[in-house]
């Protein structure tokens, strides 16, 4: 992506001000830009990172991405995957079938974060917004209402203040933000090292899939990016140095399955790290917020990071909003914190579980894992289930209790619906249209009003796609006008 700074001067006022233009940073400020919010992005970094590790972007990210025009763009540079694929050299254990799955995006989308990053910042600037680059957060403090934040432009030293009524820490494990505001940051290392490599090379391994190969000689996960670009996470040894062509080529020949006949042909990128697993103690301090790999890292297996990232950013930028725009009380930004840090403290734990199974090393224990793995993918409903955990539509905020689809569930995308970050209510077949059209009208919100005949009773869809509140359908017009209640309540 060019660096267009020197365009324009870093104002001195915002509503928002996102710190960090990776994939979490930018969907944050494309989802407030599209919603007419004020904000600004800044980044040390002079451009878009390279060879970052995120490679795979699940369906509810790709819903999401779609609601500020940003999935098609990536969906054309990226290779759909059907299923994340368990292998032991030539037999299949378990397969997660992400084509069966309720959702406009019944794949897995293998692409590299670079790539995500250059669709969201072009999308950015398409909306009418930049990222201010080369821009380092010094200092935070308070200023009633928001916070005063002291930024240096690192190519010409100058330091400015900006006032922010907002700020959103977007800038990663080491995020300043999160420092500077004293929340702590708790966890532990995880024993394993793992390989990064980026190369190309022609194969007659499995394709349309992301294959985990549970190997004796350690795991090694494939996937297939464009054109004869292939990308592998494996584990390694703590004393691994950098890999270089010829230990790739022994990572697929003694690791993978043994008919692909695996030739590597030339090394893009390669790099090692060990994993953290760490947890902000809070998502959200006053008027700031922790979104991304500020407040939560894990173990790459599953491939969440990247995409819960992008998810707690579309769940704050829709309360941003409709705060800023005076539809809500300022407490409804209190439920950032009470929805998406137990959801990524339940996705720690289940990270560290498939890192533990994938990273098994006892023989023994190794034979009874694929043996129960392949007994298990023999039932349909584990099968799906673990398709729609990976996936993240399994993702639901509160007890969700009551005829599905019930309140903090996902509602899937049905034609009708808002294409972008507004509200949307669906109706039975025999809800009264008339009546929730006026009805509607009168609230002075946007709300779409779409139909689903298999509905069993009436929904009213938050922004982020998440299931605020129900109704039998006789009662479907009052649903508006307990919106409007529900966005001023007080906590």
């Amino acid at each position: 992506m060019p660096n267009d700074r020197g365009k324009s001067v870093l104002p001195s006022r915002t509503d928002v001000l996102i710190v960090g233009a990776g994939p979490s940073g930018l969907a944050l400020a494309a989802a407030l830009r599209s919603q007419g919010i004020d904000h600004v992005i800044i980044d040390r970094a002079a451009s878009n990172a390279v060879h970052s590790r995120a490679a795979a972007v699940h369906a509810r990210t790709l819903e999401s991405l779609a609601t500020i025009g940003a999935a098609d763009p990536l969906i054309a540079k990226g290779r759909p995957g059907r299923s994340f694929t368990v292998r032991d050299g030539e037999r299949q254990v378990l397969t997660t079938p992400f084509n069966e799955l309720d959702t406009p995006y019944p794949f897995v989308l293998a692409v590299p974060q670079q790539t995500t990053e250059e669709v969201l910042e072009r999308r950015l600037q398409e909306l009418g917004s930049r990222v201010y680059r080369q821009h380092t957060l010094l200092d935070l403090s308070e200023l009633f209402p928001g916070m005063n934040a002291l930024v240096s432009d690192d190519t010409t030293g100058e330091v400015r203040a900006i006032q922010a009524r907002y700020v959103v820490g977007c800038d990663g494990l080491h995020s300043t933000v999160r420092t500077q505001t004293g929340i702590p940051f708790v966890g532990h290392d995880r024993p394993q090292n793992f390989a990064l490599i980026e190369f190309s090379m022609q194969w007659d391994g499995p394709e349309g899939e992301i294959s985990f190969f549970f190997s004796p000689a350690g795991l090694l996960a494939v996937s297939h990016l464009q054109g004869e670009t292939y990308r592998i996470v494996a584990l390694v040894d703590d004393d691994t140095p950098t890999p270089d062509l010829a230990d790739v080529q022994h990572l697929l020949d003694t690791r993978g399955p043994t008919a692909a006949g695996a030739k590597v042909k030339k090394l893009e990128m390669a790099s090692t790290w060990r994993v953290l697993h760490r947890l902000a103690d809070t998502f959200s301090k006053g008027p700031v917020f922790l979104v991304g790999d500020a407040a939560h890292v894990h173990s790459p297996v599953g491939a969440q990071g990247m995409n819960t990232g992008l998810q707690d950013a579309f769940n704050l930028a829709w309360k941003l909003a409709a705060v800023l725009k005076g539809e809500a009380a300022p407490e409804l930004l209190d439920t950032y914190n009470a929805e998406r840090r137990p959801m990524a403290q339940g996705l720690l734990a289940f990270a560290a579980q498939l890192h533990d199974i994938s990273t098994m090393s006892d023989p023994v224990s190794m034979r009874m894992r694929n043996d129960v793995l392949a007994a298990a993918g023999q039932i349909p409903e584990v099968r799906t289930w673990l398709a729609r955990r990976l996936a993240q539509l399994a993702v639901a905020y509160g007890n969700p209790e009551g005829p599905k689809p019930a309140v903090g569930e996902r509602m899937a995308p049905r034609p009708g619906m808002a294409g972008g970050l507004a509200w949307s209510l669906v109706l039975p077949t025999d809800a009264d249209a008339l009546a929730v059209k006026e009805a509607v009208e009168s609230t002075g919100l946007d709300i779409a009003v779409a139909a689903d005949d298999e509905l069993p009773h009436a929904v009213l869809v938050r922004p982020d796609g998440h299931i605020a509140l129900t109704a039998p359908s006789e009662q479907a017009a009052q649903l508006p006008a307990q919106l409007t209640q529900w966005l001023n309540r007080t906590q």
